[in-house]
C-alpha cells in the first residue's frame, strides 16, 4: 500500500483557480461599491451646496423679495459667496475626480410651483 502525502497537481490547480475566481469577483465588487460610495458623496455635497444657497437667499431680504415679487426669475449665487458667508468650507473637493470645485460656479435659486425658493446645483 502506497502512503500518499500532499496534493496532486490537478488538485492544486483547482484550488488556485477557485481562489483566483473568488479574488477577481471580490475586487470588482469592492470597486463597484467604492464607485457608488463616491457618487453618493457627490450627491450629498451638491445637496449641502444647495442648502447653503437656500439659507443665503432666505437671509438676504433683497434677493428673496426679487424672486418672490417676480423681479427676477432666478438668482445666481457663487460658491465663493457662500464660503465667505461661512455657509460652506473654503476648499470643496469633488469626490469623483479629487479636484477642487471652482469657487466661481453658480448655484441657481428660483421659485418652484408652490412659491418656495429652491436652489439647484450640479457638478459636471
Amino acid at each position: 500500500m502506497k502512503n500518499k502525502k500532499g496534493f496532486t497537481l490537478t488538485e492544486l490547480l483547482v484550488v488556485i483557480t477557485l481562489l483566483v475566481t473568488i479574488l477577481g469577483t471580490s475586487v470588482f465588487g469592492i470597486e463597484e461599491i467604492s464607485k457608488m460610495s463616491r457618487e453618493k458623496e457627490l450627491e450629498e455635497l451638491e445637496k449641502r451646496i444647495e442648502s447653503a444657497a437656500d439659507i443665503y437667499i432666505n437671509n438676504k431680504e433683497v434677493y428673496r423679495m426679487e424672486l418672490l415679487n417676480g423681479v427676477v426669475t432666478e438668482h445666481c449665487t457663487r460658491i465663493y459667496t457662500l464660503q465667505n458667508e461661512g455657509l460652506l468650507k473654503l476648499k470643496l473637493v469633488n469626490p469623483i475626480t479629487n479636484e477642487l470645485i471652482p469657487a466661481n460656479l453658480c448655484v441657481t435659486s428660483k421659485l418652484n410651483e408652490d412659491g418656495v425658493i429652491i436652489s439647484e446645483f450640479e457638478i459636471n
